[in-house]
């Protein structure tokens, strides 16, 4: 490839496009964007120029082939694996919105043919690039903790996020609830922190054929600091703690999901509880979809290699698949159909 700046498509100018992609490829010195990909052409035309960018806008990114080295696959969950092995095929890098498929099947497809066509496949598991999750393992490697006990991580809220497609509530488009939308990024950092997943207890609200809106799952990893138990918890419906904490003989680190540049370690020292604020300032204020650009970018260049690539993206998906194949249900009161059933009886 030529020292000229990466071509660049975005398929799909939805939300996270808008508020994520969109200005961080602008602002990337590296990188020119050439195409803007939407069905509907007027949402695209509308974000070109809301940054006075010139660029191709176009509705199905196969006439870009030739035009483009590398394109960010933001399209909804089940575009994902297909229009990326479609892109990949053609000789085209990509830079494909978590998760890169629908099923663990799918995305080993897509990491397959990247290896075997010598190409780029990354996966926008944004949360690898947060100050947060590299000060969290330098914490845990310098032993300040001590040996590790477990972990809870708790994100969830009221579901505000403005879909513009919305994708979300579709069991066809989406691939699954909770879990598989933001859970998937809380087990890609916790697998990468503490190893593969040994053993798991799975449950979730999807009493139907829909999607989980609450999901909890039991996790034992064995990996680099032993063994460890945690508990992950999301929800769609009600506020949660939204932070991760994980306990060791000597203390205990704390990460806020919404401060995510610092960890805050709550320890014993010379006899005196202290807690102390470990942080490291944002380089010219680049934030986390800017630093994965970036890696991308790298990885093109052959200076870097991809923070998430195809097969590690597939093994958080197989232990999804696993959690959703083996789902107990959530107790509710009014779960006990039978129950319920003998007194509505007459």
């Amino acid at each position: 490839m030529t020292d000229e700046p990466i071509r660049l498509a975005i398929l799909g100018c939805g939300t996270i496009t808008r508020i994520e992609h969109f200005p961080s490829v602008l602002a990337h010195p590296d990188v020119r964007l050439a195409a803007l990909v939407d069905l509907d052409l007027n949402r695209a035309k509308i974000l070109a120029k809301s940054r006075q960018v010139d660029c191709e806008i176009v509705t199905d990114y196969r006439s870009l082939v030739g035009k483009v080295d590398a394109l960010i696959n933001a399209l909804p969950n089940s575009l994902h694996a297909p229009l990326t092995l479609e892109a990949l095929d053609t000789g085209i890098h990509v830079l494909c919105e978590k998760p890169l498929a629908t099923s663990s099947a799918d995305a080993t497809a897509c990491a397959e043919i990247a290896k075997r066509k010598n190409l780029v496949l990354a996966v926008g598991m944004s949360r690898r690039f947060v100050a947060s999750h590299t000060l969290l393992r330098l914490v845990l490697d310098e032993g300040l903790l001590g040996s590790l006990q477990d972990y809870d991580f708790q994100y969830g809220g009221a579901f505000d996020w403005r879909s513009a497609s919305g994708f979300y509530f579709s069991k066809q488009l989406a691939g699954g609830g909770a879990l598989l939308d933001f859970g998937v990024h809380l087990l890609d950092s916790l697998m990468d922190w503490f190893g593969p997943v040994s053993a798991f207890d799975y449950q979730d609200d999807n009493w139907g054929s829909g999607i989980e809106a609450n999901a909890f799952v039991d996790l034992r990893h064995l990996g680099t600091y032993g063994d460890i138990n945690g508990r992950v918890r999301v929800s769609r419906t009600y506020p949660l703690k939204n932070r991760l904490l994980v306990r060791g003989t000597k203390g205990q680190a704390e990460i806020s999901l919404h401060d995510l540049e610092a960890v805050v370690i709550h320890r014993i020292f010379q006899g005196r509880p202290v807690t102390e604020t470990v942080r490291i300032a944002k380089q010219g204020g680049a934030g986390s979809f800017f630093r994965q650009l970036d890696n991308f970018v790298e990885s093109i260049r052959g200076r870097q290699k991809p923070e998430v690539d195809g097969f590690q993206a597939a093994r958080v998906l197989q232990l999804i698949e696993d959690c959703y194949a083996h789902a107990h249900r959530i107790p509710e009161p009014w779960s006990d159909v039978q129950a319920l059933g003998k007194e509505a009886s007459i």
